[in-house]
């Protein structure tokens, strides 16, 4: 089952010489293109659409330390200088791109829909770098910019206007892509007296985003994917409409995510604790530590997938998206204590030979760090 999912996760990867075209209004009811999958690149493994690669592991806390005291500082100056300069030119292509955006579809209707625009565009830039949790600050400057200096058509060239339509593309097809798994779970998964309130019905989608998405989806991006969702949702449709098998494939591991409802509230709790405590967020990695060794204790086998990594990744994106704070109890404050002691005695014991991917005991939690992710905190 594991391996059907992996290649069904590579259809979602954009081909850059694929030409994008809107989608029809018949395509919500027939087997997914080639070009639909691709669309939905930013939301599932490793790449984005232009083909650069983001962070996504981001550690909760920087084990690897490196020291900066024998720096030189000519050197930290023109460090810091190249930075400007980069960030300057990265804000300079996103505005004509969003220019062109603007001129063509219209402003968008909320600031939480005009950051996701901007995520999209950043996204979609191949020549555009911005570390992941740089990226909220990044868009809070282009909007600021953009209102400063206002439309200026003229400064909207070819490229920019192509690449706006196919930002407008991209997330159509995301929005898309989102509703045809919640049609597919609707159908085949959901309890059969469920009901769907407004709340219930947002937590489904935001799993369900969290689920596909591998990173490159910017927190205001899932947020605002979510709102369309949800608010074009029709209960009739997604019961009638005809879902592809892919979408089925999809829904089954949302199913298996939305099954675990009680776990996610209390790691969630321990999450947010740790967050008010220590003012950085569980990195993946820690919350699937939490998972295999804490009292939350699950087994890897209760999931479709068999083991816990995709469901601590999907949890530590689905985190991002909520948006009201959860209550935290005594016994979740002790554990995200826990969790902080663990990664200040592994810093002090750190050497030159220390392997870090080695657990850490402490209580009833083992704590460890992954070589392969980037360290800092994520957006809280």
């Amino acid at each position: 089952m594991f391996q059907i999912f992996q290649s069904l996760f590579s259809l979602f990867r954009r081909d850059n010489d694929v030409p994008l075209a809107p989608p029809r209004d018949s395509e919500s009811t027939m087997a997914p293109s080639a070009n639909t999958l691709a669309g939905v690149n930013a939301l599932l493994p490793s790449e984005t659409a232009s083909g650069h690669n983001i962070s996504h592991n981001i550690s909760t806390d920087n084990v690897n330390n490196v020291p900066t005291n024998n720096i030189n500082p000519s050197n930290r100056n023109a460090s810091r200088h190249t930075a400007r300069s980069s960030r300057l030119e990265n804000l300079k292509q996103v505005l004509n791109v969003l220019r062109a955006y603007v001129l063509t579809f219209g402003r968008p209707s909320s600031r939480l829909e005009m950051r996701a625009v901007i995520g999209a565009i950043v996204a979609n830039l191949a020549t555009v770098t911005i570390e992941n949790q740089q990226l909220e600050q990044f868009m809070d400057e282009a909007i600021a910019a953009f209102d400063s200096l206002g439309m200026e058509a003229s400064l909207v060239d070819v490229t920019s206007q192509m690449l706006a339509e196919q930002v407008a593309v991209w997330l159509q097809e995301q929005e898309a892509t989102v509703g045809n798994v919640l049609s597919a779970y609707l159908q085949q998964f959901a309890p059969d007296d469920a009901d769907w309130p407004m709340a219930n019905l947002v937590k489904l989608a935001q799993t369900i985003v969290a689920t596909l998405n591998d990173g490159s989806l910017s927190k205001s991006g899932g947020r605002a994917l979510v709102e369309r969702v949800v608010s074009a949702f029709d209960l009739d449709k997604a019961l009638s409409q005809w879902v592809a098998p892919e979408w089925v494939g999809l829904a089954q591991r949302v199913a298996s995510y939305m099954e675990k409802g009680e776990l996610q509230s209390e790691l969630h709790s321990v999450a947010w604790a740790y967050i008010q405590r220590f003012q950085s967020i569980l990195s993946p990695q820690l919350i699937e530590q939490i998972i295999h060794t804490g009292p939350m204790n699950v087994s890897p086998a209760e999931l479709l997938s068999g083991d816990l990594t995709d469901f601590s990744q999907m949890l530590y994106y689905k985190f991002q998206l909520l948006a009201a704070d959860p209550v935290v109890t005594k016994s979740h404050e002790a554990i995200a204590a826990d969790v902080k002691r663990a990664i200040v005695q592994l810093k002090a014991r750190q050497g030159p030979d220390l392997d870090v991917t080695t657990g850490v005991l402490t209580g009833e939690l083992e704590i460890s760090s992954s070589l392969t992710g980037a360290v800092g905190s994520g957006d809280t």
